[in-house]
């Protein structure tokens, strides 16, 4: 764990995956420092979301080594994911639960004290509080990329991974992500 010690939340070397004959991230090198914001651009296809998986321990690199937040992207996978908070670039939470319902299954799968509490607390600043009793597969595309950061930051993460986070949202929900 020493990356973190030294300010490195992201260090990736020569980091590579492989889907069949298809290279989809071929020799990445990345460090990222506390405090720092990283964005990858690309065209589709182009290894973005293939990246921030490995780097959260959701698919396992074919090559390379690595730490997030100083654990070995490998090894320690669960360890990154309970500290971190991954927003995927589609809509991953229960259509057929309200709001409410969603944060509070979040608050529970991270074990968090007083979980009901920060549930309204969160919901409360992100104004989503008048729509706590919606189901979700009722939002719109900008109020379900409200809930799904909503439930991204829930936990108080030290790292947040956000895969296209502004896909399908209007100028203005944008701006005030």
């Amino acid at each position: 764990m020493s990356d973190a010690a030294d300010g490195l939340v992201i260090d990736v070397r020569d980091l590579r995956k492989n889907f069949g004959a298809r290279k989809v991230v071929d020799g990445l090198t990345l460090q990222v420092g506390k405090g720092e914001i990283c964005g990858f651009l690309g065209a589709n296809g182009s290894g973005k979301t293939t990246t921030i998986r490995m780097l959260c321990g959701l698919l396992v690199a074919d090559g390379g080594s690595g730490t997030c937040l100083g654990y070995d992207i490998i090894r320690d996978a669960p360890l990154i994911r309970r500290q971190i908070g991954y927003m995927t670039q589609k809509f991953s939470y229960y259509e057929d639960l309200t709001v409410l319902e969603n944060l509070n299954l979040v608050a529970s799968v991270y074990e968090m004290r007083n979980g009901r509490a920060a549930v309204r607390g969160i919901m409360q600043r992100m104004g989503l509080s008048d729509r706590a009793n919606q189901l979700a597969g009722q939002l719109s595309g900008g109020w379900k990329q409200r809930l799904a950061l909503t439930a991204c930051v829930l936990h108080q993460p030290k790292l947040l991974l956000l895969d296209e986070p502004t896909a399908g949202v209007d100028a203005k929900a944008r701006r005030e992500f």
